[in-house]
């Protein structure tokens, strides 16, 4: 049991937790800081003592639990009343060896199948150096499927229909996923922890250019070794010049190489030097040639206006 959980600031920050009521924002911080709290995110919830510790009615417990269920934070299982906060990993983060080692210790008290399974899963993802390889025998199926991902990983407005499988395609064909890029996952293995402020950011930035282009300004930060701010700049620019599709950016990328080349290939305008500026200048042999030339003009007759002309 640990005697310290740490909580981002960008809790407060949240636009849908800035919406709640000062209940709903205590019981949630409550689910999280309590004493009853695991480093995998899954534990026993005990409503009798959190009746107690917050002085509310078994039927408010209730509300609040439905409330934040719904709402994609927790996901609560009757049967062995066990709670799993969503997205408890991803903000609690850490290669720790010993960090990993508490959580399959843990993992071997998770009631549920679908809580540990999650959280192997979630581990993986996130690069926790866990040992478990496969949720225990003995646990107890919920009967339905969730997401961990329901605030961090909007679901998308459509779903394309998957075009029909070849009678001569095997069961590992068929069940293989398909590699899609996610935004989210990207933003994570290149820049770090994901905050709220920045998912909410991201899910703005694949409205407004799409998901494939958001991953490809990702992937040119990586490259440069920048962050999230130089992505953004790259997308800002993207959307400025109304590029939309990955074709547009490899046009754009041409567009831009051929500007560099041109400049490259411009004549440069060459400035005519003065003599006086010239290594060969002598400037002695100058002076004495003026010289010359005033003695000569200073020893021609005087003609005065007033003198008649010879004939």
């Amino acid at each position: 049991m640990a005697i310290y959980r740490q909580l981002h600031t960008t809790f407060w920050k949240d636009r849908r937790v800035g919406e709640w009521n000062k209940e709903q924002k205590l019981f949630f911080l409550y689910l999280l800081s309590n004493d009853h709290t695991t480093q995998c995110g899954v534990y026993e919830f005990n409503k009798r003592y959190a009746k107690f510790e917050l002085d509310v009615s078994s039927k408010e417990i209730d509300e609040l639990i439905d409330f934040l269920v719904s709402e994609g934070r927790i996901v609560f299982n009757e049967k062995t009343e066990e709670l799993m906060i969503i997205n408890w990993l991803k903000y609690n983060s850490s290669r720790s060896p010993k960090v990993a080692a508490v959580i399959d210790k843990e993992l071997r008290e998770i009631k549920t199948l679908e809580f540990e399974e999650e959280v192997i899963r979630k581990c993986k993802e996130y690069g926790y150096p866990i040992k478990t390889e496969k949720p225990k025998e003995n646990t107890i199926s919920i009967g339905y499927r969730y997401s961990i991902d329901t605030i961090s990983q909007p679901t998308p407005a459509s779903t394309p229909t998957p075009s029909p499988t070849p009678a001569s395609a095997t069961t590992a064909e068929i069940e293989k996923p398909l590699a899609v890029v996610n935004a989210y996952e990207l933003y994570q293995e290149v820049f770090g922890i994901l905050n709220s402020i920045n998912t909410q950011d991201i899910g703005e930035w694949i409205k407004d250019i799409g998901e494939d282009l958001v991953c490809e300004a990702f992937r040119r930060a990586a490259l440069e070794q920048k962050g999230y701010a130089y992505a953004k700049g790259i997308m800002k620019q993207w959307e400025s010049r109304n590029i939309k599709t990955m074709e547009d950016v490899f046009a754009d990328d041409v567009r831009h190489q051929n500007q560099i080349n041109y400049k490259k290939q411009k004549p440069v305008r060459k400035e005519v030097l003065p003599d006086w500026a010239s290594d060969e200048y002598d400037y002695k042999k100058v002076e004495a040639a003026k010289r010359k030339e005033r003695e000569i003009h200073g020893k021609l007759p005087e003609i005065s206006l007033d003198d008649p002309l010879p004939l």
